[in-house]
């Protein structure tokens, strides 16, 4: 879980460097895990989807190892996605200061980062565990959709239908990440890919209602 901690760290991070804009942590699946103080969530979503996209091709093409860091320059600043974790990147948006001058204070701050999260053994980065129920906001459990009721067969048509579905609940990234997935796990079942896509959509009830479009 993102502790209060953590978020205090970034907090004075962005607050103690006038050229440090934004920082945020965020999944290896894109998704922000803590709160943006100035950028929109869908936006940071879009802009580390497509970054994690870009790393993802270069490992392909190149067969490098794990790709640590990837950035974005223009003459307005940089945007910097920095592995924090395994699991955990942090996002960083700067001013025209070059980044190579924010580099002590980013890597302290991420080491910083690190002692904190290695406090927790399991990190929750988007949802409960699929295969415990799923509590709405009222409290009410609603039950998991039995696996071995649905016959669903991943055709190109079903792609297609759920990319279209994800895209209303995450926008233009929905494309990326069904392609990642796919790509990821040749073998899925249409059942696995549902259920995959629905852990990019934050709000639970909003991924129970993606789930319920296509698995009833």
């Amino acid at each position: 879980m993102i502790t209060s901690k953590i978020n205090q760290i970034l907090r004075e991070f962005v607050m103690c460097l006038p050229d440090i804009e934004e920082a945020a942590l965020i999944s290896d699946r894109g998704h922000p895990l803590t709160v943006t103080l100035k950028m929109k969530d869908n936006s940071t979503l879009i802009i580390a989807g497509t970054m994690l996209h870009v790393a993802e091709h270069i490992y392909q093409v190149f067969r490098w190892q794990e790709i640590q860091q990837i950035a974005v320059r223009s003459e307005n600043g940089y945007i910097t996605l920095i592995r924090c974790t395994k699991e955990i990147l942090l996002l960083v948006k700067t001013t025209k200061a070059p980044l190579g001058f924010l580099n002590q204070d980013i890597e302290h701050t991420i080491k910083t980062l690190q002692i904190e999260l290695q406090t927790y053994q399991t990190i929750e980065l988007n949802s409960k565990d699929s295969s415990q129920p799923i509590q709405e906001n009222e409290g009410t459990q609603i039950t998991e959709i039995h696996k071995n009721s649905i016959n669903l067969k991943l055709t190109p048509d079903f792609i297609d239908s759920c990319q279209q579905e994800l895209a209303e609940y995450i926008g233009p990234i929905a494309s990326i990440v069904c392609k990642r997935t796919l790509s990821n796990n040749p073998q899925i079942g249409a059942y696995e890919f549902v259920k995959s896509l629905a852990q990019h959509i934050r709000d639970r009830q909003q991924a129970l209602e993606f789930q319920n479009r296509f698995l009833t």
